[in-house]
């Protein structure tokens, strides 16, 4: 049996007050300060980003030019050591051929003094041993064509000796060329060190710079994370308040209290955000928007998160603190929970809507964002529904 109905003044009343309640959750959960301050170190920090990754080219560049210097100046060590190696070579051949010389002439002497000591009496001896005029001949002929070789040899180990002098100084204009290329090469060497010591500072200081900005931005976040969390305390739901279109999500994708801005294309470090947070307490069910099927999904920003694919695309929730039901689901499936796994500063939801078809003219965010990759402003579609 139906209860008694109230009167009409009371229930004006009460649809009043509900009116006043809902119109309060609709409240933006970030405090506006907060959120442009977060804007505006996200865009620094993006901007740091790009500067250091130009930085790190330009000192690698100076690095690879100091590494091929480096082989350069090997190279013409190398040599060096290789001419060294060759004037020591040709600095002994020298030598042996001058002792060749000093032995044969040693022997030349010898002989000659020999022949002084002896006197006219070996000449005699010659004359007198000979048994004919012609054996006469051929001892002379012998004696003269043994002075001759003793000569030749002499003359063509001065040769020897001439020709090895040339090499041995070729050999050291080389090795001075090869001197004068070396302090060629540590002089370009000594300037690009002093480059990439510059090229070094620059990338420090930007990169210590990044770190700065890194550290605001997470502060920042936390910031907005606790005010989420703190508005979430003083109101069931809240949503985004504008524009909405129905018909492609029959759920809201968080089944609890939670709260949410159109964030859509907000900067964030080393990307653009290609969904919309959904603040929640941890542990807050996440279920299918629409039949479909769901799969489990990881990565390092996203951690842990679930795609459903439906009739006209695939939604995506990422943060999961853990899953629930995989595979085939209806409308309002548990198909995880809400958690800070990956990159998240705090527990949230975020979806992302990939329609199979983009629509000819998608709702615009308000930092000016449409479509990111193959997602596209969830954020009218989950104001028909949450």
């Amino acid at each position: 049996m139906p209860g008694p109905r109230l009167p009409h003044a009371v229930r004006s009343a009460a649809i009043a007050a509900a009116a006043v309640v809902i119109s309060l959750a609709a409240i933006v959960p970030v405090r506006a300060d907060t959120h442009s301050q977060l804007s505006s170190a996200q865009a620094k920090l993006n901007s740091l980003i790009r500067k250091v990754k130009v930085a790190q080219r330009a000192e690698n560049a100076v690095q690879a030019q100091l590494t091929a210097l480096a082989a350069q100046i090997s190279e013409v060590q190398t040599k060096m050591a290789e001419t060294q190696a060759r004037i020591q070579q040709t600095s002994n051949q020298i030598a042996a051929a001058q002792a060749a010389i000093n032995r044969r002439q040693g022997e030349l002497d010898a002989r000659a003094a020999e022949t002084y000591e002896a006197g006219p009496a070996s000449e005699l001896e010659l004359l007198l041993g000979s048994t004919s005029i012609a054996d006469l001949t051929d001892r002379i002929e012998l004696a003269d064509a043994a002075a001759r070789s003793d000569q030749d040899l002499i003359d063509a180990l001065h040769d020897q000796q001439n020709v090895l002098r040339q090499r041995q100084t070729q050999l050291r204009q080389l090795q001075a060329t090869l001197l004068a290329q070396q302090a060629q090469l540590e002089q370009q060497q000594s300037a690009l060190n002093v480059k990439l010591a510059a090229a070094k500072k620059v990338f420090d200081r930007l990169a210590g710079a990044k770190r700065q900005a890194e550290r605001l931005v997470s502060t920042l976040k936390r910031r907005a994370a606790a005010e989420a969390r703190a508005a979430l305390g003083r109101a069931v739901f809240f949503g985004g308040g504008g524009p909405s279109i129905s018909g492609v999500l029959l759920t809201c994708p968080v089944r609890g209290p939670h709260g949410y801005v159109d964030d859509f294309g907000a900067p964030r470090p080393g990307h653009i955000h290609a969904g919309v947070d959904m603040q929640a307490g941890e542990g807050t069910p996440i279920v299918a928007p629409f039949p479909g099927n769901a799969v489990r999904t990881w990565d390092p920003g996203g951690g842990n998160g679930v795609m459903v694919y439906g009739a006209l695309g695939y939604a995506y929730n990422a943060h999961l603190s853990s899953y629930g039901t995989l595979g085939s689901v209806s409308t309002g499936t548990v198909i995880g929970y809400v958690g800070a796994t990956g990159d998240a500063t705090g527990p949230h939801d975020h979806f992302e809507w990939h329609p199979n078809t983009i629509p000819a003219h998608p709702y615009v965010s308000p930092y000016g964002y449409s479509v990111v990759g193959t997602a596209i402003d969830p954020f009218p579609y989950l104001n028909s529904v949450c």
